[in-house]
């Protein structure tokens, strides 16, 4: 019974063919080919099973996934590569420990049991790549992909398969290139420059932050329009990197003016091109060079400046390093050499002096380049005396890697020294006038000082530039009032000039000396306190005529906006950069708007358009300098209804530009109404004329009918009676024809006299 029990099928046989002795041999016979038929059958379902684990093995080989097979009750029957791991036992709920090896979805919270991929397959559910975390230590989180699906078996769920992949690699690549594209996108948006992406066609796609805030521009107001669009151009660029990166293919780099911006720009246009090697977008940046430009600029003028510094006095100039060889030189040094100035530079200076003169250059720069102080010395050479001055040229860290040297020929002011001694007293005094000059200049252009704070001021400062200030004292007499300095007297030492104003002695300017001083060129006085005073004078007299000038304007002024306010027309002045800057009142009485809606408008946006065509004609005679009579222009009221205006229009012009314009308009509605008005009555009278001249005709031929008729009566009361109506009538129809003549005559003198 144990072969029974626990045996093979072979085993089973034979227990069952040692009992066949209770059988006849037919039925033995047909036992044992029952049992051979049943073995056959076990050994075929064993290949079979075999066969389908190895099929599963070689699935779950091929597919490179990792998996698990369970049962209907959740077990496992196979596993397949790595089946075993810890991404195996959290997917099937198996953690080492709590909050590791657990699974949890991608925002953090753990997957309940019942919702483990294997669960939700066993339950009918098909999963394709769901994400899910195994949270295994602190920083050591795996992701994967899962999927899952049920094994039917006879229409029921008989297991199911578990595949799996570690995506980990793959989220934190997604993850870095967020975070580059984020970084990107920041480094993109704050750039300084400006960067744009546009089509090959210069349609724009985006800019970056900068350059919506220099086109003063929204993203939504930018996106889809062309680049030369954007500052109000109707086509690209003469010279546009763009359109030569598209052409060429390649990173292009062009410097222009953009008048529109008022900027100097770098344009870098980068291509990016297909597979085919043709250009799909176009990325362009933009550099504010305008910096750079105006101090290149600078840099020019300044080193032109330099060298026309540098060449321009009659100085001997030199650069030289501190080994003493020549870096540069002017033209007067050159002279002095008898070389050019291309043979000087790169020499060595001690190759152009004797050997004893080299020998104190050489100590001359040393002390120079060792102590950086300048060196000063008086010196003979070739029978002339110099002074020559070294000066240490530092570099930014203090360090002295040059020295100009300057060499002034000074014989001549040797040889008079004495005079200009001598004269040091005239340049002081000089320097005093210059300095009263200014001052009188400041006080005379300083804005709201009236004239008397003016001449007090001046009166005051004279002194100061004469010779002997404490001895001096001063006067200025203008139109009968005086202004004069503390103890002024009219002494025998005096100098006096008139104010003249517009061609009229007003005033005269006095300086006396209180004590007698030596003889000079004019007495005590100097030729150029004659001129002093002079200057002075001529001063004071443009002052009061820019005074009078300015009160004049002044009035007139107030006297236009006198008339302005007062005029029956309409008045008004428009420049080009600002609209209207005055209206008069008139304005509301014509057009119904106060002059304060209208100011900064512009008078075009109120005009009909209709009157466009004349406007646009005078415009073009205005901006052309020529004045405009009579020009009638039809504008838009503020109720909705219109008026004729006959505008008188004058340039404004500045500095040989028209910058606006004066009107004068005046409301002729009233006036065009009456010539419709009278053209329509006209046209009446002609209608009349012309029926006048019908009606007789048609009158006049019955009559006749009539009188014919009449003659063949044989009743001559009768024919009288007729003969007599008819010739009413006709009376009747003469003095028709008189009023068709006299409407004529009418009609032919208001034509004659331009009223028709």
């Amino acid at each position: 019974m144990d072969k029974l029990h626990n045996g093979s099928l072979a085993d089973l046989l034979e227990v069952l063919l040692d009992a066949a002795p209770a059988f006849d041999r037919r039925s033995r016979e047909r036992l044992k080919t029952g049992i051979e038929a049943l073995l056959a059958a076990n050994r075929d379902l064993a290949g079979r099973a075999a066969r389908v684990e190895k099929e599963r093995d070689a699935l779950l080989a091929a597919i490179g996934r990792q998996g698990v097979v369970y049962d209907a009750a959740g077990g496992v029957v196979a596993t397949g590569p790595g089946g075993e791991d810890r991404i195996a036992r959290a997917l099937s709920g198996l953690g080492s420990a709590p909050g590791e090896g657990s699974l949890r979805y991608p925002g953090g919270g753990p997957v309940p049991p019942a919702d483990l991929p294997g669960q939700r397959a066993l339950r009918g559910e098909v999963l394709e790549s769901c994400r899910f975390v195994v949270h295994d230590r602190p920083g050591e989180d795996l992701h994967v992909a899962v999927s899952a699906s049920p094994i039917f078996t006879d229409g029921a769920v008989s297991g199911a398969i578990v595949v799996w992949q570690d995506v980990t690699r793959e989220e934190r690549t997604r993850r870095r290139m967020e975070e580059a594209n984020t970084l990107l996108e920041g480094l993109f948006e704050n750039l300084g420059d400006i960067v744009g992406i546009q089509l090959p066609d210069h349609t724009i796609l985006r800019y970056n932050r900068a350059g919506y805030e220099m086109l003063g521009m929204t993203p939504e107001e930018v996106h889809g329009r062309k680049c030369y669009e954007l500052i109000g151009r109707t086509g690209p660029c003469a010279v546009c990197a763009t359109s030569i990166a598209v052409a060429s293919g390649k990173r292009e780099v062009i410097e222009k003016w953009v008048p529109e911006l008022g900027r100097y720009l770098e344009c870098r246009s980068s291509p990016i091109l297909g597979p085919e090697g043709e250009v799909e977008l176009i990325v362009e940046q933009l550099y504010d060079i305008t910096d750079r430009k105006r101090a290149e600029e600078n840099l020019r003028e300044s080193e032109a400046t330099a060298r026309a510094l540098l060449d321009a006095p009659a100085d001997m100039i030199a650069l030289l390093d501190t080994t003493g060889r020549i870096i540069d030189v002017n033209e007067a040094m050159a002279r002095q050499f008898s070389r050019s100035r291309e043979d000087l530079v790169g020499v060595s200076v001690f190759g152009v002096f004797s050997a004893g003169a080299a020998e104190v250059y050489a100590a001359r720069l040393h002390e120079v380049a060792g102590l950086g102080r300048p060196v000063r010395v008086e010196e003979t050479w070739k029978g002339r005396w110099y002074d020559t001055v070294l000066y240490p040229v530092r570099d930014a860290h203090g360090a002295v890697t040059r020295i100009a040297v300057i060499d002034r020929d000074i014989t001549d002011m040797k040889w008079v020294e004495d005079a200009l001694r001598e004269r040091t007293h005239d340049l002081n005094e000089r320097v005093k006038e210059l300095s009263i000059l200014y001052a009188i200049s400041r006080i005379a252009e300083q804005p709201g000082n009236p004239l008397e704070r003016i001449f007090c001021e001046v009166v005051r400062m004279l002194p100061s530039g004469w010779q002997y200030p404490g001895d001096t004292v001063a006067r200025i007499t203008v139109e009968g009032r005086t202004f004069e300095t503390e103890g002024f007297r009219e002494t025998s030492l005096r100098q006096a000039s008139p104010v003249v104003v517009n061609g009229e002695t007003v005033g005269t300017v006095e300086v006396c000396y209180l004590r007698e001083r030596p003889e000079r060129d004019e007495g005590p006085f100097l030729r150029e306190e004659r001129s002093l005073i002079d200057t002075v004078a001529r001063r004071l007299g443009r002052t009061i005529e820019r005074f009078q000038a300015q009160e004049s304007l002044r009035m007139s002024e107030t006297k236009f906006r006198e008339i302005a306010q007062q005029s029956f027309d309409m008045i008004y002045t428009c420049y080009n950069d600002g609209g209207i800057t005055y209206i008069s009142p008139a304005v509301m009485r014509i057009l119904g708007y106060t002059p304060a809606e209208l100011i900064g408008g512009r008078c075009r946006d109120f005009v009909v358009p209709s009157s466009l065509p004349a406007w646009k004609v005078g415009r073009r005679k205005i901006a052309a300098g020529e004045p405009v009579e009579g020009l009638e222009i039809e504008f838009r009221r503020k109720d909705g209804s219109t008026a004729f205006l006959e505008l008188n229009e004058s340039p404004i012009i500045q500095e040989r530009t028209v910058v606006g314009v004066h009107v004068v308009g005046r409301d002729i509605t009233e006036r065009k109404q009456n010539e419709l008005l009278r053209q329509q009555a006209f046209g009446q009278i002609e209608r009349n004329i012309e029926q006048f001249a019908v009606l007789g005709d048609h009158i006049r031929q019955p009559l006749q009918v009539i009188l014919g008729m009449a003659d063949l009566l044989e009743d001559g009361t009768a024919v009288a009676t007729i003969q007599r109506q008819v010739e009413r009538i006709n009376g009747y129809i003469r003095e028709l024809d008189q009023g068709w003549v006299e409407s004529r005559e009418v009609r032919e003198f208001l034509r004659k006299h331009e009223l028709a």
